[in-house]
């Protein structure tokens, strides 16, 4: 079991790596972005910044942009956990840590880092009548995209980790896989991965958009989200951050 101490220094580290940037011989971040926030929208359509402040909601009233910054929360403690109890050095970031909405220049100017190992922006699906099921990776469609086939292993990878932790509270739910972005605004696809391609350090680092489960579903809200929601995050973060301390170790490992 690792000591209060041991999480204490991870948690130190974490909140450092915002405020000073890069320091020589400092682990890999993962940054977690929980997706959506505030009471308006962020950004613009015109400079393609534009995040708004919530889209999904599960039939009892619950917002995705709630329940992504309590996933979040939950997924940073456990990657900082994993990582003790493997005995590996990873910094853990968020974009928010309350109630604001970022706008996707901002988002993607907190991601770029040197040190930055992976970026997963954090949501919760809608969509198929209510009666959709499944975890579900968004990642930039080839065509724009440079760092495609590392995006398409880290984007499947990640969806099924996520959806074996969804799994032991809907055993029907399965992972979708990975789905691009060439849908969205008209083909040219996500704003988030706009932005991020802009910085030259990001278009190399795996990134994509984590949709846990689809909430409109009232069988998710009923197994997942109202009584004990927090320990059922735990458990489908815990091993989400397996698969990101795993994914960290060999960069974790070079410094």
């Amino acid at each position: 079991m690792m000591t209060a101490r041991f999480i204490l220094f991870f948690s130190t580290l974490s909140i450092l790596c915002l405020s000073s940037g890069s320091v020589l011989g400092a682990p890999p971040v993962i940054i977690i972005d929980p997706g959506h926030g505030g009471r308006s929208i962020a950004g613009s359509l015109a400079e393609r910044s534009n995040s708004s402040p919530n889209n999904a909601t599960s039939p009892g009233g619950l917002r995705e942009k709630d329940l992504t910054l309590e996933f979040s929360r939950i997924l940073h403690d456990e990657i900082l956990k994993e990582a003790g109890r493997a005995g590996i050095n990873v910094g853990v970031l968020m974009t928010r840590n309350d109630d604001r909405n970022l706008n996707f220049v901002e988002r993607a100017a907190i991601a770029n880092r040197p040190d930055t190992a992976c970026v997963v922006s954090i949501h919760f699906n809608a969509g198929g009548g209510g009666k959709a099921l499944g975890s579900l990776a968004l990642i930039s469609s080839q065509q724009r995209n440079t760092n495609y086939a590392v995006d398409e292993a880290f984007g499947r990878a990640i969806a099924e980790a996520c959806n074996a932790g969804v799994r032991k509270y809907i055993p029907s739910s399965k992972s979708r896989g990975i789905m691009t972005d060439g849908h969205l605004h008209g083909g040219l696809g996500s704003n988030f991965f706009f932005q991020m391609a802009r910085h030259r350090n990001l278009r190399t680092v795996p990134k994509c958009f984590l949709e846990v489960e689809f909430i409109d579903n009232p069988a998710v809200e009923k197994a997942l989200l109202r009584d004990g929601r927090a320990e059922k995050f735990q458990t489908i973060a815990r091993s989400v951050a397996i698969f990101l301390v795993e994914w960290a170790e060999p960069k974790a490992k070079q410094r």
